[in-house]
């Protein structure tokens, strides 16, 4: 826990505290008691014209007044992305949601990097697709590889991410009358080895939820037919089916709704610590 004096727009100062210092960056918003015995802070709720100035950034930050027995210290800063109380705040008060902490899967068995290829970087996206009539997900179960898996596939250069789910969709599965419903707020890290391409990967994977509307499909091209089936698999039998680590991440935590990831992984958007392990920069502090 360290603290950090904080100036207001007002002209004010006050004294914060940041719960994990790793996390600064992630900050966006400050979190502090309701004080009877001054105006500044003798309401709950929302401040509308009196921000926080973040210590480093410079940012504004919204600041949140709370009632006494909801947080412990007299001013807090909150890291929506990270620490889950704080995320049901940010929902709560339609605060921003800045992610520092990136959840990092690394290949295993005969994905485990080979340090003789060269890494190819790519943006792709993990497209959830949801038959709500009967509750059934769109799967893809690999033909000569064993890699049972969400619609998974690469965004190509102009693409956002749900413009690349719905294509990839389409090219791997046939279905082409889908509607997207959200994006994640949180991305995903896979640094791999591709043998079916005989280079390492490492993946920024965007995570996109949505609808099928109908069972119009057009034909697969022959080489999708014969890389990978596309199968319906039920809620509860995900866990089972999926056989790509963030896919099982994704089923776990984020099918239903977002919520704060507390793990370890790449930090992100941190400025000095950007691609390190939050790990190490804890270990090191300690």
């Amino acid at each position: 826990m360290k603290k950090y004096e904080l100036k207001l727009t007002n002209g004010e100062k006050i004294t914060s505290v940041i719960e994990n210092e790793e996390l600064i960056y992630g900050v966006t918003a400050v979190a502090v008691k309701k004080d009877s015995t001054t105006n500044m802070f003798s309401h709950l709720g929302k401040l509308e014209n009196i921000y926080a100035k973040h210590p480093i950034t410079s940012e504004m930050l919204p600041i949140l007044v709370l009632d006494n027995s909801e947080i412990e210290e007299s001013s807090i800063m909150l890291v929506p992305a990270h620490i889950q109380e704080h995320y049901k705040l940010a929902k709560q008060f339609q605060l921003p949601i800045k992610q520092v902490v990136v959840p990092y899967f690394k290949g295993e068995k005969e994905e485990v990097l080979n340090p003789n290829v060269e890494t190819q970087f790519r943006t792709s996206v993990i497209a959830v697709i949801k038959n709500e009539k009967d509750n059934t997900y769109l799967c893809v179960d690999a033909q000569k590889r064993l890699c049972r898996s969400f619609v998974l596939g690469g965004i190509e250069e102009g693409e956002t991410p749900e413009q690349a789910a719905i294509r990839e969709v389409k090219e791997e599965t046939g279905y082409i009358d889908v509607s997207i419903t959200r994006t994640s707020a949180f991305e995903l890290h896979n640094h791999f080895y591709a043998a079916y391409k005989g280079v390492n990967r490492y993946a920024r994977l965007y995570v996109v939820f949505g609808v099928l509307n109908s069972q119009k499909q057009e034909i697969m091209s022959e080489e999708e037919q014969t890389k990978k089936k596309p199968i319906w698999i039920e809620r509860e039998n995900l866990k089972q089916f999926l056989t790509v680590n963030h896919n099982l991440f994704v089923e776990k935590y984020l099918l239903d709704e977002d919520s704060a990831y507390e793990g370890d992984g790449i930090m992100i958007h941190s400025g000095e610590w950007d691609g390190k392990l939050r790990s190490e920069i804890t270990s090191n502090k300690s």
